[in-house]
């Protein structure tokens, strides 16, 4: 390898979905910058010391100290998720000389299309409606169902996914959009910016509560017995990020008294749900096996960013994607 070549090696599974063709676009990314693409975590961790940056999954970024001390040769992580909370050790988080990077922006338009899909089904009665077609039914169950149009959805959380379903609602459906979000600057789409200190006073104007927060001690659960007790009773909840954010022994019991109209759950706290979960036969309640970001089209984009990230790692450029420790995400 050339004196002022970089390397970057690649840590993921043999079967992980972005392979072939895809890693070959990585291999072009920088004439400065050789990839090796390694599936055996054990010469993962023999060959990281000679690595000047890594993409990587969890199994592969638990690194040795001499690896991640300062002044080593390490100095950029990037995951492949959009979540950081379960894929970086806190080791490599308190390496604060490498800069970590996780997937922010291509997995939003899928989320914000999840999340709308769950809306849409809740509100329309979809789960019922699929029964009975099963059973070869022809029957209609009521028309007090709860149109998107003209109503109002708190969406926890306007980043990539959030800042997208934030206009789908407000451009395709008219929709009040509320936004929680740390900043109340720049935020297109939203009607009214709030803070988490403000949580229980805006739940129940909502008839939609979307959640597209990362997990952070900050967050998790924030979605409680108190806050579920706020919400409409008519209001539905949707969760498109983390499943730690809600306090499921507290919306089974919701559900079951029909404390609200229903759950889309495309994360849950244990993945996969166990088969004897509540969760399983809750009344007005979709579940979909983490699936919000699943889609060819997410790997073309997850490769362009892995590849644009890696042009500005060899150029000495800022990165996208960067992880602010202080904020966990």
């Amino acid at each position: 390898m050339a004196s002022d070549a970089l390397l970057l090696l690649v840590g993921v599974p043999e079967n992980y979905r972005l392979g072939g063709p895809a890693f070959q676009r990585l291999h072009q990314a920088h004439p400065r910058v050789q990839v090796r693409i390694v599936h055996d975590a054990a010469v993962f961790a023999k060959q990281a010391p000679l690595a000047d940056a890594v993409i990587g999954s969890r199994p592969y970024l638990k690194f040795s100290g001499d690896v991640l001390k300062p002044g080593g040769r390490l100095r950029w992580v990037q995951t492949t998720t959009a979540g950081v909370d379960q894929a970086v050790p806190a080791e490599l988080f308190a390496a604060d000389h490498v800069t970590i990077t996780c997937i922010k922006g291509p997995p939003g338009p899928l989320m914000a299309e999840h999340a709308v899909l769950l809306m849409l089904a809740l509100s329309r009665n979809l789960p019922v409606y699929l029964r009975n077609q099963q059973q070869h039914v022809w029957r209609r169950e009521g028309q007090d169902w709860l149109p998107l149009h003209g109503q109002t959805v708190a969406i926890l959380g306007v980043g990539s996914a959030g800042g997208n379903l934030a206009r789908v609602c407000k451009t395709g459906f008219g929709m009040t959009v509320l936004g929680m979000s740390r900043t109340r600057r720049g935020l297109a789409h939203v009607d009214r910016c709030f803070d988490r200190s403000e949580l229980l006073q805006v739940l129940p104007e909502a008839d939609f509560v979307v959640l597209c927060l990362p997990h952070t001690a900050e967050t998790r659960r924030i979605i409680d017995g108190a806050a579920l007790a706020a919400m409409k009773s008519s209001a539905l909840l949707i969760n498109v990020s983390r499943g730690a954010l809600i306090d499921e022994d507290a919306l089974i019991a919701v559900l079951r008294a029909g404390g609200i109209a229903g759950a889309g759950l495309d994360v849950t706290a244990a993945d996969p749900v166990p088969g004897e979960s509540p969760l399983w036969d809750l009344p007005n309640t979709i579940i979909t096996p983490h699936i919000a970001t699943e889609s060819v089209k997410l790997s073309d984009a997850v490769v362009d960013f892995w590849c644009e990230n890696v042009r500005r790692f060899a150029q000495d450029q800022p990165l996208l994607g960067v992880v602010d420790r202080r904020k966990g995400y």
